[in-house]
This record gives structure tokens, sequence and C-alpha cells, in this order.
């Protein structure tokens, strides 16, 4: 066998072993804009999370209830603390993701204080530690009873109305959201906002 005729075969039995690989499943990825509103399917999605928190917190902020505050204390912030959404729909509703949309909202305002619920176990572990470890200097040691009460309680719930009619589903969900005086448990402020959604699908029932 010459040089040519070798290196011809060799290329063969090389290209060869390369086929099963060429006919496999290939894959394709890309990036999406995390603030391009998608509709994926007809389901709650962090898209209406996002929009909901915006609206209603847009209204905590503009109500009444937020200049009457600050003028009977002096320009004092309220200190809002957020608890669970509750979910009243038929199917699972990531209800921390509304939290946190809210939370971010709040703090993102500048006109409300905002105190962490998430965090207060870690926080009081932390403190535990800076003053019974003996391994935090005592000069930046952080001491209990400095934690800021909170003035106001946000709850809330999340419901959801269908209708199937004409190969149409209309979903319609419905956020009410509440703030709570502690000290006094009158209810200050109360918004509902509605997010409706109206699908088509082809060839299958929903």
């Amino acid at each position: 066998m010459n040089r040519l005729s070798y290196k011809v075969l060799k290329a063969i039995c090389f290209t060869s072993l390369l086929a099963p690989l060429a006919c496999t499943d290939s894959f394709q990825g890309e990036y999406s804009n995390p603030k391009e509103q998608e509709i994926v399917d007809d389901k709650w999605n962090p898209t209406d999370a996002n929009k909901t928190a915006e609206t209603i917190i847009k209204a905590v902020v503009t109500k009444n209830w937020l200049i009457d505050y600050m003028q009977s204390n002096g320009g004092k912030k309220p200190i809002v603390i957020v608890d669970d959404i509750e979910n009243r729909t038929n199917e699972h509703i990531d209800t921390a993701a509304i939290g946190q949309a809210l939370q971010n909202e709040l703090i993102n305002s500048g006109k409300i204080r905002f105190i962490d619920k998430a965090a207060r176990e870690k926080i009081m572990k932390e403190i535990k530690y800076h003053n019974e470890s003996g391994m935090v200097s005592e000069a930046s040691a952080k001491k209990k009873g400095k934690q800021i009460g909170a003035d106001f309680f946000m709850v809330g719930e999340i419901t959801a109305i269908e209708n199937i009619q004409g190969g149409y589903k209309t979903v319609t969900y419905t956020t009410t959201v509440r703030l709570t005086n502690l000290e006094t448990s009158e209810i200050l402020f109360s918004e509902s906002y509605q997010i409706k959604k109206k699908f088509k699908r082809s060839g299958s029932s929903f």
C-alpha cells in the first residue's frame, strides 16, 4: 500500500469514528432578557409577580395613609415587615417570589423602611455567637435588644378565576395586599390588582 492510499484509508476510518457523534441530537441555547415579558404557558409566572408588586407598591407609597403617618410622627418613615402571601388558587404558585418582589419595590421606593423577617433566625444566631462564643471583641459585638420594631404588617392573598369557552381559556388573578398597624391592629391600607390572561391551545384541550 502506497503512502497516499494509507492516508486516504486513515481519513476514512477517522470519519467513521466521528459519524455516530454527528448523528446525535444537537443542543443550542441562548440568554434571554430577564426583563422581557414572556408567556410560556397558562400559569402564573415571574412577570405576573413583578407587575403585581410594582403596581401595588406604587399605590402603597402614594396613598394618604403614608402622608398621615409621617406627619403624625415627625417625618419618620414607617417600618414594614412583609408576611407570606397566601395562595388561594388551584395551581402551584411560588408566593415567596411575590413577597420578594414586594420587598424589592418597598426598598426601592425610598419612602418606607423594611425589616427582613426571613433573616431573623440567622441574625439571632449571629448575635448569640457575638455575645457567648468569646471569639468576638466586646467593642464590635452586637448587643441584644437593639433591633428595630416594625410599625406595619403587610399580608395578602392571591386568587384565580378560570373560564373556558370556545377553545379559549381566560384566567383572572387577583392579588390583594393589606397594611395593618401592629400596635392598634387597624388596617390602614388595602389594594387589589388584577391580571387577566387569555390563552388558545390548538390540537388539545385545557
